[in-house]
């Protein structure tokens, strides 16, 4: 069964699947090919013939002349199964950097896919099987890191990659893209920003073509508010905006987000969410729809601002996705730094910081936890890069992971490290090498298993398609190779987008620093939440009772009743746990599986 939302070429001639002229090759395609037209016009100068208009008719013309290599020449957000008659041989693809979801499996010698797992759930025959380690990575990092999918029977194809299904052969996987950052040493601040002007702005433009109207996401941020200033300097005319307030004043940027829609004069529509958006029921509802273990409770004000859109009539938004990936803009790079220095100092005076830390956090807790971290990452990172990249990523280390799950349940299990191994591992303490690997796993790991997902299951539950601009090929191509200093100067990141910002939009955005999109949920959920949380997770039948130490599980959740984080944890590292935990107890449920 195939649903489209139809953004080029509304007539029933873009009705899938497709067909070629002998209907030989068809094909149902989800994403948008933003070279369409140029692709067109090479096509039918060889004689090809087009029945319409929309861009997921090129896809068949183009594997007629081009075969499997026809995902060489597309620009753009996609997954789509092409089924060759003649040859028997089905192909599924994956854009490069997976802004589009694909799954697969196979159930009774039979293949199937789909844009989403409750799909191939359906199938008469799918009966599920837990994938104990993808789950166990889970608890670390909030999200099954694909391919797994926390089913043993269902795996993410990988971005960048195609599979050849056929008759009599064995299943091809192929990889026609990795992401590989080269960071050129020589390149310098100005030039750098003046091209990153110039590709931002061919995306932008190339990305808000539709036959439909396009709206931009705009929290505030550096990345969304590029991405909305470039569009009105493409002389599109103007464009709707939105984002979400949140009430509590340190993680709300609407004064930011107002202020760069009246410097470029957009349509700004502020979206408070509804109370439902916070209830048991409308959380869980939205856990479930996931089809995975998943904790990034971002998801809560990604589908709000979704559905709201919706509700307003728009269908294409635009957002600034993936620019911190690409340009250094997340914590994680300028705190390499203070890692790097102290991985240069002597053991001894790294087991002193660490020692320090811990008795820091006596008197103030937040000091104390980043310097223990800090050190023990420095520590670890000497002789394994892998465990301090992990360290990075995680909120529950292997040894807090072992602190929350029994030896019997966590037995043959594997830690998250493994994700993070390269060959050639970076020298010790070199920095340059350090980020590269960090922006290299940021895409291969966390972006299209968190970032990515997160962002399509909520806006496509909403019925629209969120386009990503500074994901552009140009775009991120040109990201990976800056030099980490151009990434960061220690405190703060994405040096050449702020100076681009410092150009295009007032100086207070340029200056404005990272918020994330993190729901501030401890201090906006209602009374009721706290005891739906502790009858899910405390219940005699709770399907996670057998994987969490009970005790500590009671500490957390009393702690997060009472608004108090202790000891060795943050807010936000507190209510990520009790999140982290929520959600594969949802998931257990609603598959009837057990650890």
């Amino acid at each position: 069964m195939h649903r489209r939302l139809a953004l080029i070429d509304l007539s029933p001639t873009g009705n899938q699947p497709i067909a070629n002229e002998d209907g030989e090759i068809l094909v149902v395609f989800n994403g948008e090919i933003y070279n369409h037209r140029e692709l067109r016009i090479d096509l039918q100068r060889r004689g090809h013939r087009f029945r319409g208009t929309s861009d997921t008719e090129v896809l068949v013309h183009l594997y007629e002349d081009m075969g499997e290599r026809l995902v060489d020449q597309l620009r753009g957000i996609f997954a789509f199964a092409l089924y060759d008659r003649r040859r028997h041989a089905l192909l599924l693809a994956r854009d490069r950097y997976g802004v589009k979801p694909l799954f697969y499996a196979t159930i009774g010698g039979e293949w199937v896919f789909a844009s989403e797992i409750k799909a191939i759930a359906a199938h008469p025959r799918f009966r599920p099987s837990l994938d104990r380690q993808a789950c166990y990575d889970y608890l670390g990092l909030g999200y099954v890191p694909e391919p797994a999918t926390g089913f043993a029977n269902v795996l993410a194809l990988r971005p960048g990659a195609t599979l050849r299904i056929a008759l009599e052969e064995q299943p091809r996987e192929t990889m026609f893209h990795r992401t590989v950052a080269r960071p050129d040493g020589e390149r310098l601040a100005g030039p750098a920003t003046d091209e990153v002007a110039n590709r931002l702005l061919r995306a932008v433009d190339a990305q808000a073509v539709a036959d439909v109207p396009v709206a931009a996401l705009l929290s505030g941020g550096i990345d969304s508010s590029l991405v909305v200033a470039a569009h009105c300097r493409t002389n599109r005319g103007p464009i709707s905006t939105f984002n979400v307030r949140f009430p509590d004043a340190s993680d709300d940027e609407t004064a930011t987000a107002v202020a760069v829609a009246q410097h470029c004069r957009t349509q700004h529509q502020v979206i408070d969410l509804p109370d439902q958006a916070l209830s048991p029921d409308g959380v869980l509802d939205l856990l479930r729809h996931f089809d995975q273990p998943f904790a990034d409770t971002s998801f809560i004000p990604t589908y709000g601002i979704s559905r709201a859109i919706r509700d307003r009539g728009i269908i294409c938004t635009l957002s600034g996705d993936g620019g911190d990936e690409g340009f250094g803009g997340y914590p994680s790079f300028w705190r390499l730094n203070r890692l790097v220095q102290l991985m240069r100092l002597p053991e001894w005076l790294q087991h002193a910081a660490h020692d320090a830390g811990n008795r820091l956090t006596t008197w103030t807790q937040d000091l104390g936890r980043q310097v223990s971290k800090a050190a023990a990452l420095a520590q670890a990172g000497r002789d394994a890069p892998a465990v301090l990249l992990a360290g990075l990523a995680n909120y529950l280390n292997e040894d807090q992971k072992a602190e929350l799950v029994p030896p019997a349940a966590r037995f043959g299990l594997e830690p998250v490290y493994r994700l993070y191994e390269v060959e050639p591992e970076p020298e010790t303490a070199d920095l340059e090498a350090l980020s590269q690997r960090l922006t290299e796993s940021l895409f291969t790991v966390s972006l299209p298993s968190d970032m990515l997902r997160k962002v399509d299951m909520m806006s496509m539950r909403a019925s629209i398609e969120v386009r990503v601009p500074l994901l552009d090929d140009a775009v991120v191509e040109f990201g990976l190779g800056l030099p980490h200093r151009l990434k960061t100067d220690g405190r703060t990141g994405k040096q050449v987008l702020r100076a681009l910002a410092s150009r295009w939009l007032p100086r207070s955005v340029a200056r404005h620093p990272k918020h994330g999109f993190q729901i501030p949920l401890d201090r906006m959920v209602p009374p009721g939440f706290h005891a739906a949380l502790e009858d899910l997770l405390l219940a005699p039948a709770a399907r996670t009772r057998g994987v969490f130490d009970q005790t500590l599980l009671r500490t957390w959740l009393q702690a997060f009743r009472e608004r108090a984080a202790g000891g060795s944890l943050s807010r936000g590292g507190l209510y990520q746990r009790i999140f982290t935990a929520l959600g594969l107890e949802i998931w257990l449920r609603a598959f009837g599986l057990s650890w």
